[in-house]
């Protein structure tokens, strides 16, 4: 198995390692925000102490939002599914940028760091779609979601397109390889796509922004 065949399935368990150091507080993690569980988690703080509570904090806030979806059932197992699918997809923009640039814990760490965020976001799409605001249309949510898919179809046509310029030394990239992983990436951002729909309501509009909330760009060099 060649390198850059590893760093996919690194940065998808690094989570779960991390998580083994120290057993989640989820009693804080639903008082205070990512930061504030982060300072009062880390003693000696290391990349891997930050990678754990980050991962940890998040873990947290998706258990809570379960408990609150368990009169929802099928919302509840969109949004798992939609966690899940985002969090692919930002392992594989890490997995991405780390082949681009020839390696690097950067691009390891970055991904577990990013489910704070995430699970924000899936809180309140959560919210949104349970409210009468979120079913509300009109253009400008319709605006919202043409501009997404234009985006992130661009962010996967970047992709594509990418080949090392002779300067670079990447000895990571692999053609087939890079195919298989964009494959992957536009795949999921198909499914992501089909399970929000295409209604032009605010609900729908904020699931596809969340679409491109990307951990790397596309074709930044780092």
């Amino acid at each position: 198995m060649t390198p850059a065949r590893w760093l996919l399935p690194a940065l998808l368990t690094l989570s779960l390692a991390a998580h083994a150091q120290t057993a989640p507080n989820c009693a804080l993690a639903n008082l205070v925000d990512d930061g504030g569980y982060a300072t009062l988690t880390i003693g000696q703080w290391s990349e891997a102490d930050q990678d754990n509570a980050s991962f940890n904090w998040a873990e947290c806030r998706a258990a809570r939002l379960r408990k609150e979806l368990t009169a929802f059932p099928k919302l509840s197992a969109r949004i798992d599914g939609l966690r899940q699918q985002y969090r692919e997809m930002r392992a594989l923009e890490g997995q991405l940028a780390g082949i681009r640039a020839g390696g690097g814990t950067l691009y390891s760490h970055a991904v577990p760091r990013m489910y704070p965020e995430l699970e924000g976001q899936l809180q309140g799409l959560s919210a949104l779609a349970r409210s009468s605001l979120g079913a509300r249309t009109g253009q400008l949510y319709g605006q919202k979601i043409a501009q997404a898919t234009a985006d992130h179809l661009t962010f996967v046509a970047t992709l594509r397109a990418y080949k090392p310029a002779p300067d670079e030394q990447s000895s990571l990239y692999k053609p087939q390889e890079w195919k298989a992983l964009v494959d992957r990436y536009e795949a999921l951002g198909r499914a992501v796509m089909t399970t929000l729909g295409s209604r032009n309501d605010a609900a729908t509009a904020l699931g596809y922004s969340i679409l491109n909330s990307t951990t790397f760009g596309a074709d930044d060099l780092y």
